[in-house]
Parts: structure tokens; sequence; C-alpha cells
């Protein structure tokens, strides 16, 4: 009996053993994932500050020095406006606050609007690249369309010059082509038959008059002539004239001639049909030229004149181009459409392009000059300086700029570089006019101001003396080294040297490193080849040289060797309209980029002229530049830049 109790009492413990092993399986299968969902939620709930931590791991050793020389702020980034002093939640979203450096108010270049500072992981992942400014052969493309009609100084109409009666038709039927000269119709008429007889009896008159007087004579000879002329106006040919006074019998029948080559558009009459005086017989047409008259809006004839190249393409024949030129620009605009009308003559040798056709058009117009040139030169082979990137020659100003800012920088004042820049200054002046003359000024004025001073005083009036002497620098570099400015938060001013590595003039030893990099000055040199190109110019090809002497390739133009100016022009994708302006972001170091406006031409094909904001080698954003320019607009300061207004720069 007591077996058998045992015996169950051990069946029961192990019974509950396997259920409670069974539970802890089940139970460790789900927690597994839900082990995972959590994992899953908190890098996903953390996921801004893990990509902070990455991206401090990335950024440059000497990033560290410049965000302790920096205050630091904590804002949204689905909400700018919401900044705070530590970190924290966005009190809108719930979003971790991102750490950047705190917005201060900075000096930028005169023509930079905003700055934005991007690290290289989010130019990485945006996958944004630059393109450098250069010269390049644009045309601009209008296109449009017209219908063709006819030349009208080619078209023709055959009238009776008589009254009389239809006796022969030698064209028949619409459409029959002739030449000039060909027999048209023949038409009796009494008229003419009684102006033939006058002449007659004016010749017979003259020959019985041999020994008459010499006056009786002239006004027998005056008849005769009267007689002539009357049978010539009335169509007689002076071929027909002269048979008939061979002959000494009047031609009952005027046959009247084509006066040019055609094609016969309209037949009037039909044999032994009466015909008045004017009435009209024929109506011939010449389609070896045709005319279109392309309709073109108001903001694109800039340009369109009478010689302009234009490319015709028409659906009947697709696979096929003609080509004309402007020979009439209307001289006012349809008030209903905001259109010119410009005729455009297009040769059809064989007759291809009908009247009444649809036409579509392509006229393209360099935006470049073009000069005839009779010898082709030589390129090119030393490098000239442009005019309009460097005025003044600024090497040894800024030499001896160098040198006072590297002597401040070891803690100590050099009167030699401070003299050679005063003289410097003085130099320019002497060369220089207009603005130079006052920049120049200022420069000598304020250095004059250091002399007898110490460190310290020399180092506050280093601060107005620098910024002068960057601004002159970037509008005229100077052509043997390139210069990188740097800007100091604590001092809240700028220098520039000669690499990249910071050296602070403002506090020497004591922060040497303390301050950023804010861009460079490089001396643009272009080369005349990159400002012009020699060749063979076709003119419905303007934006491309030929290297060989040969007819256009659609329609036998002249070509001709000529010198083409080739424009700055800007990629179309760099360009973004914010509707008060045109801007670009042009990188100044790698991952920094100012937003400067430009004023620019009509665009032509996938460039854009500049007509200033830009200069030769400039970089600009041209992959991912609404990337860019997002980030800028994250910035509540920037986003007065797009309504017109400035509040000021900030980073």
């Amino acid at each position: 009996m007591n077996n058998e109790v045992e015996e169950q009492s051990t069946t029961g413990k192990h019974k509950i053993v396997s259920e409670i092993w069974a539970f802890i399986r089940i139970m460790n299968v789900r927690l597994r994932f839900i082990f995972l969902m959590v994992i899953v939620g908190l890098v996903v709930g953390h996921w801004e500050t893990l990509m902070n931590y990455y991206d401090r791991w990335q950024r440059p050793a000497q990033a560290a020095d410049m965000v302790q020389s920096r205050e630091i702020e904590y804002f949204c980034p689905m909400h700018p406006n919401i900044i705070r002093a530590e970190p924290g939640s966005c009190p809108i979203c719930g979003m971790p606050l991102s750490k950047r450096a705190k917005t201060a108010i900075v000096k930028l270049p005169e023509d930079a609007l905003a700055q934005v500072q991007l690290t290289p992981l989010k130019v990485q992942m945006g996958r944004i690249g630059t393109t450098p400014v250069g010269y390049a052969m644009l045309s601009r493309e209008t296109r449009t369309v017209g219908i063709l009609e006819y030349d009208e100084t080619r078209r023709a109409f055959i009238a009776s010059r008589v009254k009389g009666r239809i006796e022969e038709l030698m064209v028949n039927y619409v459409g029959q082509q002739i030449n000039k000269g060909d027999p048209l119709v023949s038409i009796y008429s009494p008229d003419l038959v009684v102006a033939q007889e006058e002449l007659l009896a004016a010749l017979r008159s003259l020959d019985q008059q041999k020994t008459a007087s010499e006056l009786l004579r002239s006004e027998t000879e005056f008849l005769v002539t009267a007689a002539k002329k009357k049978l010539s106006l009335l169509g007689i040919t002076d071929q027909q004239i002269d048979q008939i006074i061979r002959r000494g019998t009047p031609d009952t029948h005027l046959v009247i001639y084509s006066p040019i080559s055609g094609i016969v558009t309209e037949k009037n009459v039909l044999t032994g049909q009466y015909v008045d005086e004017g009435m009209r017989i024929y109506t011939i047409a010449d389609l070896s030229t045709v005319w279109m008259q392309a309709k073109i809006f108001e903001d694109q004839i800039a340009g369109i004149e009478i010689g302009t190249a234009v490319e015709i393409t028409s659906t009947a024949y697709p696979s096929e181009v003609f080509a004309g030129r402007i020979t009439f620009v209307a001289y006012t605009v349809d008030s209903a459409t905001r259109t010119i009308s410009a005729r455009v003559e297009i040769a059809n040798p064989d007759y291809k392009l009908k009247p009444g056709m649809y036409a579509n058009a392509a006229i393209r117009v360099p935006l470049g000059q073009v000069t005839e040139i009779k010898e082709k030169p030589e390129s090119a082979s030393a490098p000239s300086q442009s005019s309009e990137e460097h005025t003044i020659d600024t090497r040894g100003l800024s030499k001896a700029y160098l040198l006072l800012a590297e002597s401040y920088a070891k803690d100590a004042t050099d009167i030699e570089a401070l003299n050679q820049l005063i003289n410097e200054a003085r130099a320019l002046i002497a060369k220089g006019h207009g603005d130079i003359v006052a920049q120049m000024s200022a420069i000598a004025e304020q250095a004059q101001k250091f002399q007898d001073k110490d460190l310290t005083t020399q180092r506050a009036l280093f601060k107005s003396l620098s910024e002068r002497v960057i601004n002159v620098l970037r509008n005229s570099p100077p052509s043997d080294m390139t210069l990188f400015t740097f800007h100091c938060p604590m001092a809240d001013a700028d220098w520039a040297g000669r690499t990249k590595e910071v050296a602070n003039p403002y506090y020497g030893k004591e922060m040497l490193t303390c301050g950023e990099m804010t861009g460079q000055i490089t001396a643009k040199v272009v080369t005349e080849d990159e400002k012009q190109a020699v060749g063979y110019y076709c003119p419905i090809y303007p934006s491309q040289l030929f290297e060989k002497p040969h007819d256009c390739p659609i329609n036998k133009f002249p070509i001709k060797l000529v010198k083409v100016e080739k424009v700055l022009a800007v990629p179309e994708t760099a360009v973004i309209d914010t509707g008060m302006r045109k801007i670009v972001y042009r990188e100044t170091v790698p991952g920094t980029f100012d937003m400067v406006e430009v004023k620019i031409g009509p665009r032509a094909g996938e460039f854009y002229p500049v007509l200033s904001g830009l200069k030769a080698g400039d970089k600009v954003a041209t992959v991912g530049a609404f990337l860019v320019d997002a980030e800028n607009r994250l910035n509540p300061a920037a986003s007065a830049q797009y309504f017109g207004a400035s509040g000021g720069h900030q980073h």
C-alpha cells in the first residue's frame, strides 16, 4: 500500500516538472522575439543620438578643438525654432534634440548671403557633387511652329492684256510644271490685229518717203516707234515684232509666255472662252523656295535678326532636316498672343515642302560674339590674365600682410613687414584708380596707426586691417599663391594664411589653434584658348566648330573661319530660383557652401550664361544642390533670404 502511494507521488512530481519545463521552453521562444523587438525599438528611438556619435567619430582630429572654442546648443531637426541649452526632447514632436555649434553672427564674404556647413557623412549620404564654373560655347535655342506658304517674290499672275478669245491653251491643268519662256496660251484679238496694221502702215509710209524732207521722215519714224511700243505693251515680244515686220502681214493670235519658272497653281479659263483686258488666266508659283511665318514669344526675340539660320522639320518627312534664314522680323507684337512674326525663307529644290504644311522651327543664336578671320592662328601657349578677374597686382601686398599675421601668431611684432605693407598700398594707390585707390588709402591709413603700438594694441587694430586686405584679395587674388581664410569666434575676426593649418594671430600661443578655415583665395588664370575658340563655323549649328572647311551638313551654307567668344557658364542643375532671386551654392572648402546670388541670362541647353556673381574656377553644387538648399532653410535666420529680407548671416 505504501509503495503504491510513493509511486503515485513520484509520478505527480515528474508531471509537474515536465509542465514547468515545457512552459519555460515556450516562454524562451517568445522572449527571443520580444527581446529582439526591444533592441530594434531602442535603436530606432535613439537613432539620432547614435548617428551623432558616429558623426563625431568621423570628424577630423582638430574638430574637438573647434567645438570647444564655440558654445553648444541643441535643436530639433523637425522644428528648427526649438533651441535649448541642454539636451532633451522636442516639446512638439518628442524627437531627441540634436547637438550643434551655437548659432553665431559671423562675417561672410561680401557676395555670400548665407553659409552651410555639412559633415562628410551628410555630403556622402546626399551624394552632393560639385562642378567648376568655366567658359563654354553656348547658343540659345528657340523652338516654335509655323505654316508654310508661297514665296511672294516668286509668284506671278498671268493676265490678258487685250480683249479676245482663247484659241489654244498650251498649259491645260493645275500643277503642271513650266519653265521661264514657255508658251502658255494663244489669244485672238481684233485690237491686236489693228495695232499690227498700224505698225505695218507706218513702215510702208516710211519706205515711200525716201525722197521726202527730214522733218516728214522723222515724224513717220516716230509713228513706227510708237506702234512698236504699243505692241510691246500688249504683250508682243521683240522677236514677234521682228517676224511681223519681215512677214509684212499681221499675226492674228497673241501667244503669252511665262515670265518665271514654277508650277501652275490656278487656271481660270478654257479654250474658246472670251476674256477681257486684265482678266487673270493663270497663277504660277516658284516652289524652289517657300516661306514660313514663325511665331516667337516676346521674351525670346533677343538675338533673332535678319540672317539668323533656322532648322526646319516636318511631320511629313521626320527623317529629313531643312534649313532656312530669317529674311524679315515684324516691327509689332501681337497683343493677343504676345508673339512676333519672323519670316523664314526655306530652300525647297525637290518641292517636298508644300504650302499649307505645319513645320517646326529651331532657331539657335550664339551667345558669344562671332568674328570672321582670314587665317587660323596658332594656339596660344602662354596664359594671359583676364582683366575682369585680376585687375591689380597684389603679390607684394599679400606677402607683407602674411608676414605681419605670422609675426602676431608668434607673439611678436614685425616693423619691416608693417612698413612694407604701407609701401605696397601706396604703390597701388599710384597705379590704381577708382575703388582701388579708396581701398588702398584705407589700408595705408589703418596700417599707419600700428606705429609705436604694443602687441596687444596692434592685434586689436589688425582686425579691421585684415578685413580690408581680405576684401581686396578676394577681388584681385595674388597670381603666385593660394591663400586660405580663417575665422576666430573668440575675437570675432578673420585672417588669411598660406596653409590650411590654423595659426591664430589674435591670441598667439595662448590659443594658437582656435578658429576654423572658412574659404580660400585662388587666382584663376584664364588662357585665350579657354575664352575663345577658332574653327570653321556653320551658322545653323553655332555651338560647335569644325576642324576642316566644308559645307554645312544640311543646306550647304557657306562655312567660314571664325573666332567665337566663349561665355562663362554655370550648369542648369546648380541654379535655384527662390522667386526673388537666383542663387547657387559655391563650395569654398570641402563641406562648406556659400549661398551666392547670381545674375544669369536665358537658358542655353544645360547651362546658364553667368552675368555676375561667379568667376571661372568657382566650384558650385550641381548634384544634390536642393539638399544643400534644404539644409540652409532649416536655419530660421537664413530663411529670410528667400523673401528678399536679410536679418544677418547665421551658421
